[in-house]
């Protein structure tokens, strides 16, 4: 049987959250944090997240692939984190450094399947529907843009970092980049532009 829509999305649903959840518990509670943690070798638990996460993009890549529903940037953002996670499976380093950016880039993901529920029940055109929208761009400034650049800034500037991991966060964050203009879009045409619609 082919794979529906709605397992895909539980799937995506289920790995944002377990890969946040031990990523919050690595970084903020177990520590250090990445940025004092750089090109060390890495943990069991590194390694579970790395792991995680590579199986979860072979799945949705091939997902996308077979769907023909994503743009290159998404492609393009799943090619980039399959190679990266190889990457620091195969050298056993980084994962520190790696685990944080999928925490980064994770923590949105089930804010973004619990809109996709809510317009499957009918809800997304309620005051929830709003709210999640509204905490989804919020998120998504403060972790890739906020924090985001924070790290990438001292990823540069280390000299613990190889060029082929510093390559793959530029590469990231300039998705990102391109990512924030399609939400920037939708967030302006629906609330900014219908806001001042309905005053005049």
């Amino acid at each position: 049987a082919v794979v529906s829509t709605q397992s895909t999305g539980m799937v995506t649903l289920l790995h944002g959250l377990l890969v946040t959840a031990i990523s919050a518990l690595l970084h903020f509670y177990l520590g250090p944090a990445p940025w004092h943690n750089f090109g060390q070798a890495n943990s069991p638990i590194h390694n579970l997240v790395l792991l995680l996460s590579l199986g979860y993009f072979l799945f949705d890549f091939a997902w996308c692939c077979y769907k023909g529903s994503e743009g290159i940037a998404m492609l393009t953002h799943h090619v980039v984190s399959l190679l990266g996670l190889s990457y620091a499976i195969f050298l056993h380093q980084y994962g520190s450094e790696v685990t944080a950016v999928c925490f980064g880039a994770e923590i949105t993901n089930p804010i973004l399947q619990f809109r996709w529920f809510l317009r499957e029940h009918n809800q997304y055109h309620t005051t929830v529907g709003v709210i999640n929208d509204f905490l989804f761009v919020f998120s998504f400034l403060f972790w890739r843009f906020g924090v985001g650049s924070y790290f990438l800034y001292q990823s540069l500037i280390t000299d613990k970092i190889d060029w082929v991991v510093r390559a793959g966060g530029i590469s990231l964050y300039l998705i990102s980049i391109v990512f924030m203009y399609s939400i920037g879009k939708f967030f302006i045409r629906k609330y900014i532009l219908r806001m001042k619609k309905k005053q005049e």
